[in-house]
């Protein structure tokens, strides 16, 4: 717990986004902001703009829809996720380039939990978009540490393709003392981001015995089925990863054995990355 004491005291500064992703975040924080000055805004940088223009023509938002313009793309994505993508892109910017991490494969995993997230949350008609959130950001801890402890980082973590989610919060506790979760909900609360997110990816790692949160463990969920597209699993191989505790307590035995399920799973495949 060092290093949390170290950064909330100040001692350790966090690596922030770039100021043209927090201008845009002012913006749409403002109460008078209209979607329009939102894209406008998208629009004054091609690499923010384009990695939306992605994300909003993945098959989960678009469908088979095809759209071109950011304006079509910010009314696709909808307001609550557009902020979340926006951190996640300035995430990108931030941490170009990591010791022990392979940076194509870490925001694969990243999209994927989000959107695994939201599936399942909508199943359990809890808040998708801060489910969304919640997994899309919650392993920007590992990066954080990652770059704070590189020699570290490389020999501990840079062959371990596929961990993620509570996995690898397990080994950077036995490395560091610390977990990427505890990390990633300072970080996101720095941001400016809804208390919610950063409770729901805190508890993402709580052990099983534990107290009960449901995003919280919705995430951890979303965290094996995407550490299972990493593998190249099928969905009766990623459903059967999932541990039959935590499929016991959300409730999802039918989900998680049934054709949405794999539906679903075969939407995630479609889902391109962050950069």
């Amino acid at each position: 717990m060092n290093f949390i004491n170290d950064v909330l005291a100040g001692r350790v500064a966090l690596p922030m986004v770039p100021d043209v992703v927090m201008r845009v975040l002012g913006t749409m924080r403002r109460d008078d902001a209209s979607l329009s000055q939102i894209a406008d805004q998208l629009e004054l940088d091609p690499v923010l703009s384009s990695r939306v223009l992605r994300l909003a023509n993945s098959s989960f938002f678009a469908g088979r829809r095809s759209l071109s313009s950011i304006s079509d793309a910010v009314g696709v994505i909808g307001y609550k996720s557009l902020e979340t993508l926006v951190i996640a892109c300035g995430a990108q910017a931030a941490f170009a380039d990591v010791p022990g991490v392979n940076l194509r494969q870490f925001w694969l995993m990243a999209v994927a939990s989000a959107t695994s997230a939201r599936q399942v949350a909508r199943r359990l008609r809890a808040d998708g978009d801060t489910a969304y959130s919640a997994g899309l950001l919650q392993g920007v801890g590992h990066l954080i540490l990652c770059q704070c402890h590189p020699a570290q980082a490389e020999a501990e973590f840079s062959s371990m393709r596929s961990l993620w989610g509570a996995a690898l919060a397990e080994r950077e506790r036995a490395v560091w003392g610390v977990d990427h979760a505890q990390v990633s909900a300072i970080w996101v609360d720095k941001l400016g981001m809804p208390a919610a997110v950063g409770e729901a990816i805190a508890r993402s790692v709580d052990p099983l015995a534990g107290n009960h949160h449901t995003l919280g463990r919705v995430v951890q969920l979303a965290c094996t089925v995407a550490g299972a597209i990493s593998a190249g699993d099928t969905a009766e191989q990623a459903a059967r990863a999932v541990d039959s505790a935590l499929v016991e307590l959300l409730d999802l035995e039918q989900y998680l054995g049934g054709d949405d399920f794999v539906t679903d799973f075969a939407d995630l495949r479609g889902l391109p990355a962050l950069g």
